[in-house]
């Protein structure tokens, strides 16, 4: 048995007959991947089981079976009450599952199921375990302790969200339990180079000339030992306006230059929003970075929003949070 908590999940799920699940807002392969994991095997069960999210899901994970079955919803109008239980997956918060700050948990039993070290718990049943990698690995290892059979869509899903949460293994923390369960994955089912052709492989053409842009406009903070590059809206919609090209630019360019910690994009997706991503090149922790300026994630790789700020100004912010951790960091080396 992997966790004691397992047994008492399994007998709410088996209790329920309606069970809501979701992916959380700007959903990555993590979020979609474990979502679809988690309705496969909920689906096996012969339970009525329903995926919602706050926003589209991206283009390149549209490739998954039954991807169609996650509903873009509005999380303030949406009725609760019509569902049993609610699993939510991969949300520190419920802020960051619904995409509303202040909206209140449904009043249904609740499953959290995270592994980011920042969740407190605030569902019915916590299971929150921020030494794997990927709230799809801790999957793995519950539907383990449930004993479920994981057909081939479910071993794909798994996989793709661990592959997407870890930089394709490249992140620090990455040890041979997670390549085992990989492995595992792969042997029954999961098609690896499908995943990598849909994932790294498919890209739009305007999207690389944005990387472009992006690169262009990088710049290094010599004395604090980080890049950064920031892209205004005029820009962004001049070449496409794909809010998804950032994290890939991000996880591609940024944790990659040496003499640096971390890389950080800031992208202006509207007027008065900015969109970050934080990378990680070593042991740096960029999750300090991200939960100071509204956000969250992960050690190697986190994110944030910043809204209601002119664009330099909003700039500004980022880079004096990224200042204050990296001298914290230099001082402690």
């Amino acid at each position: 048995m992997n966790y004691k908590e397992s047994t008492q999940i399994l007998k709410e799920i088996k209790k329920a007959k309606k069970i809501l699940v979701n992916c959380h807002r700007g959903p990555d392969s993590d979020s979609v991947g474990s979502a679809l994991a988690m309705y496969g095997v909920l689906e096996d069960m012969g339970k009525d089981v329903s995926i919602v999210c706050p926003d589209e899901i991206p283009e390149d994970l549209k490739f998954l079976e039954k991807s169609s079955l996650i509903k873009k919803t509005d999380f303030e109008k949406f009725n609760f009450n019509d569902f049993d239980l609610f699993i939510i997956l991969d949300s520190s918060t419920f802020g960051m599952a619904s995409g509303y700050k202040e909206l209140e948990l449904p009043k249904i039993t609740t499953v959290i199921l995270d592994h980011h070290y920042t969740n407190l718990g605030y569902g019915t049943l916590n299971l929150v375990d921020s030494k794997v990698t990927s709230t799809s690995e801790l999957l793995y290892l519950i539907f383990s302790d449930w004993g479920v059979s994981m057909n081939k869509n479910i071993c794909e899903a798994l996989l793709v969200g661990i592959l997407g949460d870890t930089g394709v293994f490249q992140h620090n923390g990455v040890g041979s339990g997670t390549l085992q369960i990989a492995v595992d994955l792969i042997n029954n089912g999961a098609d690896k180079d499908k995943i990598i052709l849909n994932m790294y492989k498919s890209v739009n053409f305007s999207t690389i000339k944005f990387w472009g842009k992006i690169i262009e406009n990088m710049q290094k903070d010599k004395l604090e030992r980080f890049v950064w590059s920031a892209v205004s809206n005029k820009d962004f919609l001049e070449f496409g306006g794909d809010k998804n090209a950032k994290e890939d630019a991000a996880n591609m360019f940024f944790p990659i230059v040496k003499n640096t910690d971390f890389g950080i994009i800031m992208i202006e997706t509207e007027i008065g929003k900015v969109s970050v991503s934080l990378r990680s090149r070593g042991s740096f922790d960029v999750s300090l970075i991200a939960n100071e300026i509204g956000g969250g994630g992960h050690k190697a790789a986190s994110g944030a929003k910043v809204e209601g700020l002119a664009f330099d100004k909003a700039v500004e912010k980022v880079l004096g949070a990224c200042r204050k951790y990296a001298k914290k960091n230099l001082r402690r080396n």
